[in-house]
């Protein structure tokens, strides 16, 4: 499921503390508390648990974007339960849904990474579906609708908040590419950060103090920066459905995947399942670029976000530049300068 944020909670009560969210890898156990909501600081705790169709999807509808929801029972009665502890920045949570849902979503004011425990899910955005695997964390579209197609899942989410993901990345229309799987090292580095910080966030007895509530949060965002594909501004915009559309994606999709190679239009065109004049054609058709131009800009915008993120101290503007292809730091400081209005050496000292 999709949510907005619900916090902060009604103050005075008492629960108990949550289990931690599982890394992918692992079950979450059983959430066994009644219904309490306890904000303690900066974060702020809801646990729930039912077994009420009715309070579920009164629940769920009211805190989640759900659109017409469609529901069918699956058996006798409909175990559900919700966890969630979480600040402006970022929130951990666990849900648990036993029916067969199907409803229409969007969310614009997140990002969120889902993984299912348990169940199955089926995701449907750009004409496309996917099935969602067990353990395996994407993150869900953003900024449009999609439909899903729940049955009886356990589902695990991390909402982080936008403004902090662009904040972080250096970047403020920064977008994730939905629905895409790690890579083994992201889902490493994923998996990872969720292994490391996940008990320390939900345990509402350890107080955190600003700082290191702040860096979890930051850690949290750099793991999915480095475990998720970024969406670039071409990709994005091939919004038809058409076959040539998905021969299109699946060049864009492989110029973002392999940029760093020593790749050109012949590459780029076998990769598509076109010849070397169809891609000429249809990038210039649908996107008004070259194959030249889309390699360049890709490599570009791959060049900028390390240097944003990297240290000054431990990066070098000619080391980035010879990663990603530009064997001639004077060209490539011009198309740099030329593209972003400023120097590579500016935005590596900009962090």
């Amino acid at each position: 499921m999709v949510a907005g944020t619900f916090w902060p909670m009604v103050p005075d009560c008492e629960t108990p503390v949550p289990d931690a969210v599982s890394d992918g890898s692992a079950a979450v156990s059983p959430i066994d508390v009644r219904g309490a909501s306890c904000p303690v600081g900066p974060r702020s705790f809801r646990r729930l648990v039912g077994h009420d169709l009715d309070e579920a999807l009164a629940f769920f509808s009211d805190g989640y974007d759900l659109r017409a929801p469609r529901v069918r029972r699956i058996r006798p009665t409909t175990p559900w339960d919700f966890a969630g502890v979480g600040d402006e920045r970022m929130s951990l949570r666990s849900s648990r849904f036993g029916v067969d849902l199907r409803s229409e979503s969007m969310v614009d004011d997140a990002f969120l990474v889902a993984w299912l425990r348990s169940g199955s899910s089926t995701i449907t955005f750009g004409g496309q579906s996917v099935e969602l695997e067990v353990g395996v964390p994407v993150v869900l579209p953003f900024g449009a609708p999609y439909e899903l197609h729940h049955r009886d899942i356990g589902l695990n989410l991390v909402h982080l908040d936008r403004d902090f993901v662009r904040a972080v990345a250096g970047d403020d229309a920064f977008e994730f590419e939905p629905l895409r799987k790690p890579s083994p090292e992201g889902l490493r580095v994923w998996r990872s950060v969720v292994r490391e910080h996940s008990s320390t966030w939900l345990d509402m007895d350890h107080e955190l103090s600003a700082a290191a509530q702040y860096d979890i949060a930051e850690a949290f965002v750099r793991a999915a920066i480095d475990a998720f594909p970024e969406r670039s501004r071409w990709r994005s915009s091939v919004t038809g459905t058409g076959p040539e559309h998905e021969r299109l994606r699946r060049a864009l999709e492989y110029v973002h995947g392999h940029a760093r190679e020593p790749i050109g239009t012949p590459e780029i065109a076998v990769a598509a399942g076109l010849s070397p004049r169809g891609l000429q054609q249809s990038l210039r058709r649908h996107l008004g670029v070259t194959p030249g131009e889309l390699l360049r800009s890709v490599r570009l915008d791959g060049a900028r976000a390390d240097l944003v993120r990297g240290d000054r101290d431990d990066t070098s503007v000619a080391e980035i530049a010879r990663t990603w292809g530009f064997g001639h730091l004077g060209r490539f400081s011009a198309s740099y300068r030329s593209r972003f209005g400023e120097l590579p050496s500016e935005s590596l000292r900009a962090r």
